[in-house]
């Protein structure tokens, strides 16, 4: 139960990255949300009996957070050469 707790806590954490995207203008950051690992996690949490679902669902809850942060990180890498040559021009 811990795990799928877990998982969630990160789901959830994730959001900070499209808050922050929309707190700077940045609209399309809302697109990369991550709706299903949330989703996923809710579901490994509420499935407590049933340990072959919590765990079926934990990994997909694990994978769309690992898919996430590479999504935010090929997102990132090119908002932060925009503004390196804004800051130097």
């Amino acid at each position: 139960m811990g795990g799928a707790v877990a998982a969630l806590v990160v789901a959830l954490l994730s959001l900070v990255v499209p808050a922050l995207g929309l707190y700077l203008g940045m609209w399309f950051f809302l697109l990369v949300a991550n709706v299903p690992g949330i989703g996923f996690g809710i579901m490994a949490v509420v499935r407590n009996p049933d340990a072959a679902e919590v765990e079926r669902f934990l990994r997909y809850s694990w994978a769309c957070n690992f898919a996430y942060a590479v999504l935010s990180v090929v997102f990132l890498i090119p908002i932060m050469v925009l503004a390196v040559i804004i800051l130097s021009v």
